[in-house]
């Protein structure tokens, strides 16, 4: 429910929220922070539109951002920014490019100004194009050898057809992919796809909001218009768990092994179930006070780390929940079991008063904390507006979870989790014996 101004806390009434150039909103706040500003900003371009041909030209183009333009090399852009203490950093999300600068107030023209050069003109030399490709493949031929990535990786391949966002792509694929990519395909990829249109910047400290728009115009005026959109029309749909799954990928010689469980859940963050179902895994297994931790590692020593949580849940997705767990090889039966009997614990018993009581001081009190700092206000702003909502869901938010009842969890965990349709995923040096 929201709020009048006059009811909305400092946060909500001091940010100032426009539009500075067709394509380009700007949201900032003044802090009592002197002459420090953080930005952080986001626009539609990340993995989800790599090219079918290719899965790695999304990431690599955001990648190749900060290795020079075609103004100036890489070396004389850092030499810039350390002059003055100033950092600009680019990557690529699931779905959007995302930027972050820390600055001084007065240097914040030139940082927009080298921030507007990069995301506009890269150079995409090939002498910088290979370094990048062989990190980028060194990295993925690690992540093979990662328990964790192989568990997740088979989890998601068996609740997702290949044409989901929430698909992991096969760590394989996405290497053979990456040694194919050319500097012509970055250079097409960022034609075709960067652009004005859904560009946010969300700045957060020292702000003079003037001389962040005049910097605006002179580094971004005259770019064209992404035509990128998130399509939620007709999502695609998870896969349709009617019994349970098992899956073992085997890895020698490792000391530890990875457990997966969950299934789909058919609903994404926006849903009114969301919130409910986020606080009932967080006793689950949300933190290290809670159910899992307390007796599958704490009481019975079986693991070092467990969780439970959701997951792929954003823009409009049908997301999933899953619990993790990291065993020894030969503790992962006990594991296994240990975490079914809470899990089933949890779904038949529900959840107490006392329980939820303390989660909900837990995540608000979480929550505040990051709105102490620049950057974390800067966060929290960032994805209210690509979520859409106003601005005053910043100081909406801890009474939205303290007003969750005990009733809805509880009857969202059943809703959403069924023991008998389950999926398994294990990875590491597992000996399968009789019927998994």
């Amino acid at each position: 429910m929201s709020k009048s101004k006059t009811e909305q806390s400092a946060i909500a009434t001091n940010i100032e929220d426009g539009v500075v150039i067709d394509g380009f909103r700007m949201i900032s706040l003044k802090t009592p922070i002197e002459d420090i500003v953080t930005l952080q900003g986001s626009f539609l371009g990340g993995e989800v539109y790599s090219p079918s041909s290719n899965t790695a030209v999304a990431e690599i183009t955001a990648e190749m951002l900060d290795e020079g333009t075609t103004k100036r090399d890489k070396f004389v852009i850092s030499r810039m920014l350390e002059d003055v203490g100033a950092s600009i950093s680019i990557w690529a999300g699931k779905y959007r490019i995302r930027f972050k600068a820390m600055c001084l107030k007065k240097d914040v023209p030139l940082v927009i100004d080298i921030l507007g050069e990069q995301l506009r003109s890269p150079a995409f030399n090939k002498t910088d194009l290979e370094p990048s490709i062989k990190r980028r493949i060194g990295d993925l031929k690690r992540s093979k050898e990662e328990t964790s990535v192989r568990a997740m990786e088979a989890f998601l391949q068996e609740l997702y057809p290949e044409d989901h966002p929430n698909y992991s792509v096969l760590v394989n694929k996405q290497i053979k992919d990456t040694g194919k990519v050319k500097e012509s395909d970055l250079k097409k990829f960022h034609r075709l796809h960067y652009g004005l249109g859904n560009l946010i910047m969300v700045a957060v400290g020292d702000v003079d909001r003037s001389v962040f728009e005049k910097a605006i115009h002179v580094a971004f005026s005259g770019w064209g218009r992404s035509g990128l959109t998130i399509d939620l029309s007709g999502p695609i749909k998870a896969k349709r768990i009617r019994k349970p799954r098992a899956t073992v990928v085997n890895m020698r010689d490792k000391t530890s092994a990875d457990l997966v469980i969950g299934q789909p859940i058919g609903i994404d963050r926006e849903h009114e179930d969301f919130l409910p179902l986020m606080i009932g895994h967080y006793i689950l297994g949300g933190n290290f006070s809670a159910r899992l931790m307390a007796t599958t590692r704490d009481e019975e020593g079986l693991t070092y780390g467990i969780r439970s949580a959701l997951g792929g849940i954003e823009n409009g997705n049908d997301g999933y929940w899953y619990i993790w767990g990291t065993f020894a090889p030969e503790l992962m039966e006990q594991g296994r079991e240990s975490t079914l009997f809470q899990l089933n614990k949890w779904v038949d018993e529900g959840v107490t008063e006392e329980e939820l009581a303390a989660k909900k001081t837990t995540i608000t009190g979480t929550y505040q904390v990051t709105l102490a700092t620049t950057g974390g206000l800067a966060n929290r702003i960032m994805s209210i507006a690509e979520r859409g909502k106003e601005m005053s869901y910043i100081d909406e938010f801890p009474q939205e979870i303290c007003s969750i009842q005990l009733r809805k969890v509880n009857e969202v965990i059943r809703q959403y989790s069924n023991p008998k349709k389950l999926v398994f995923v294990s990875a590491g040096s597992i000996e399968v014996k009789g019927n998994q």
